[in-house]
C-alpha cells in the first residue's frame, strides 16, 4: 500500500493466522529426523572442490570434473557436459555430509543421456564451447580434451583418440540442458535420449561415498579444456 509521503509498504493480505503450537509440535519430530539426516557423513575430502559461482562459471575447476566423473559412472558414458548454473556450491575438504551435496545439487534435476554418432556428439560440444564464460551456461567438461579459439570448438578428443563422425558414443547431461536448459540442444526428443530418474545430489552422493577418501588433486582439470 501507498503511505501518505508516497512510499510503498507491505502489508498483510489477509489476517494473521495464529501459530498451533500442537501443530508444530508434531511437525518438530519430522524437522529434527530431516536435520540429523542431513549431517550425515558421506564422505572424506583431501582439499576443496570448486563450486564457487565466481570460479565454476569461468573456468574448469575440479568439481565440475569429479560431478562429471560421477555421471559417466552411472551411466557409462563416455564423456559428461554440465552447465555451471547447475553446481551451486562447493564441497568442503575434510568430512562432507549430505547437506553439503544438496548445496551443490538443490534443484532436484535427473540424470540422463544420450547414445549419438560421433557427428552429432561433435555438434553438442560445439554448442557447449560456444557457451560465454560468466554466465550459468559455461560448460563444466569430463572425459573430454578439448581446444575452444574464441568460442568455437577446433579439436576434441575422447579417451585419446579424436572424435570419429561415425562412431557411437554416449554423453551424460542433466534434465534441464536436455529440456533445451540455459540454450542447450534439446535432447529429449532424441531416439537416444535417455532419463535415468537418477536425482544428481544422490548420484553425487553415492559417489562420494563410493570414492572416499577422495584424493582432490585427481580431479585437477589439467588442461584439458583450453581456451583460446
Amino acid at each position: 500500500m501507498k503511505t501518505a509521503d508516497g512510499k510503498t509498504d507491505k502489508v498483510p493480505y489477509t489476517e494473521l493466522i495464529p501459530e498451533d503450537n500442537k501443530l508444530r509440535s508434531f511437525l518438530k519430530a519430522y524437522q529434527d529426523k530431516g536435520q540429523a539426516e542431513l549431517g550425515v557423513k558421506v564422505g572424506e575430502l583431501s582439499a576443496k572442490l570448486e563450486g564457487d559461482r565466481s570460479v565454476v562459471r569461468g573456468k574448469p575447476t575440479n568439481l565440475g570434473v569429479f560431478v562429471g566423473e560421477a555421471m559417466m559412472a552411472r551411466t557409462q558414458a563416455d564423456f559428461a557436459v554440465i552447465n555451471s548454473g547447475g553446481i551451486r556450491d562447493s564441497l568442503p575438504a575434510g568430512v562432507v555430509s549430505y547437506k553439503d551435496v544438496l548445496k551443490v545439487f538443490p534443484f532436484g534435476s535427473t540424470l540422463a543421456y544420450v547414445d549419438m554418432s560421433g557427428a552429432e556428439a561433435l555438434d553438442y560440444l560445439k554448442a557447449a564451447a560456444r557457451m560465454t564464460p560468466g554466465a550459468g551456461a559455461f560448460a563444466q567438461f569430463a572425459g573430454v580434451r578439448l581446444r575452444i579459439v574464441g568460442g568455437e570448438l577446433q579439436q576434441a578428443e575422447v579417451a585419446g583418440k579424436p572424435i570419429a563422425p561415425a562412431k557411437r558414443y554416449r554423453v551424460a547431461i542433466n534434465s534441464f540442458m536436455a529440456s533445451g536448459g540455459d540454450g542447450y540442444p534439446k535432447m529429449m526428443e532424441h531416439p537416444g535420449y535417455v532419463n535415468t530418474g537418477f536425482v544428481d545430489a544422490e548420484v553425487l552422493k553415492d559417489y562420494v561415498a563410493k570414492h572416499s577418501p577422495i584424493r582432490a588433486e585427481r580431479y585437477a582439470p589439467a588442461g584439458a579444456v583450453a581456451r583460446e
